[in-house]
């Protein structure tokens, strides 16, 4: 009985001191983190508006439980861009992203921040440029994801339609609140706003 509760005991001391490491790793290495996330995070919204002097967040906005911000990218005086993360649920996880868009309300671009997708095939949403590219200059009406070869909609990627249309929903939501806030603020594309 006395040596089941010395063993029960070393054990409990053993957990106590591992615990109370991995609590002063995290305490450590916590801010280090966030301030390595913060400046990728500017970095990744000055490549999305590199006109912009400024770029201000403004708001926050959610679907559903996820929480999201918006800015606003102004050179001098003069509103260049409006900037929103989102994320769009994949097969195997959610893709988060940056979406800018101009003044007309025109996609100017697309930048994956993170994702866990299936190396090989949902990543190439990162790893096939063009991808990405064809969402430049799309309006909210043209943010369709097809099968198919298209210039007027957005085509998925063969092997990874899931990740595709989940980079696709994600931009549509982003476009679509900015369009709430400031549609009657900025010149709306005249196809119409459906989703």
């Amino acid at each position: 009985m006395k040596e089941m509760l010395k063993i029960t005991l070393s054990l409990v001391a053993i957990f106590v001191v591992a615990g109370m490491i991995m609590v002063g790793v995290f305490y450590v290495t916590s801010p280090v983190r966030f301030k390595a996330e913060k400046k990728e995070k500017e970095e990744a919204l000055k490549k999305m508006a590199p006109e912009a002097d400024v770029i201000t967040e403004v708001g926050k906005w959610n679907i559903g439980r996820k929480h999201y911000d918006y800015h606003e990218a102004k050179s001098g005086r003069r509103i260049v861009a409006y900037i929103a993360t989102t994320a769009g649920k994949g097969y195997s996880s959610y893709v988060k992203m940056l979406v800018s868009v101009d003044r007309d309300i025109r996609v100017k671009g697309v930048q994956v921040l993170d994702h866990a997708e299936t190396p090989g095939l949902g990543d190439q949403i990162i790893e096939e440029e063009w991808f990405l590219e064809q969402f430049k200059g799309k309006e909210f009406s043209q943010l369709a994801l097809l099968k198919k070869p298209t210039k007027e909609n957005i085509q998925a990627i063969s092997g990874a339609t899931i990740s595709s249309r989940a980079v696709t929903n994600g931009v549509k939501d982003a476009v679509q609140m900015l369009i709430e806030r400031y549609g009657g603020g900025i010149k709306v594309a005249t196809h119409g706003v459906k989703k």
